[in-house]
């Protein structure tokens, strides 16, 4: 994992709680530097992975969780391929 996408990812995201389109939009603008194109793609991969497996712990947690676990897991994966389309595109 890069560390300073995580940095930007956390102050951004975490912090300031602005959404993850902004902080793609941002990094596509250039905004915090230069990133591979793979660099940024792996990293909205292994932030969609922590959240699906997050997903499944709190579906373990509470069986109101586990109703929507399907449904959360298919929104946030539709999301992601959204985020990673975006910042592919030119």
């Amino acid at each position: 994992m890069h560390e300073r996408l995580w940095e930007i990812y956390e102050q951004l995201c975490l912090v300031e709680y602005r959404p993850l389109h902004e902080f793609v939009r941002r990094l596509k603008a250039g905004e915090f530097g230069e990133f591979r194109r793979e660099e940024v793609v792996d990293f909205l991969r292994w932030i969609e992975g922590n959240m699906l497996q997050n997903i499944q712990l709190k579906a373990m947690e509470s069986p109101a969780y586990a109703e929507m676990a399907e449904h959360v897991s298919e929104e946030t994966q539709r999301l992601f391929e959204e985020l990673i389309a975006e910042y592919e595109r030119g």
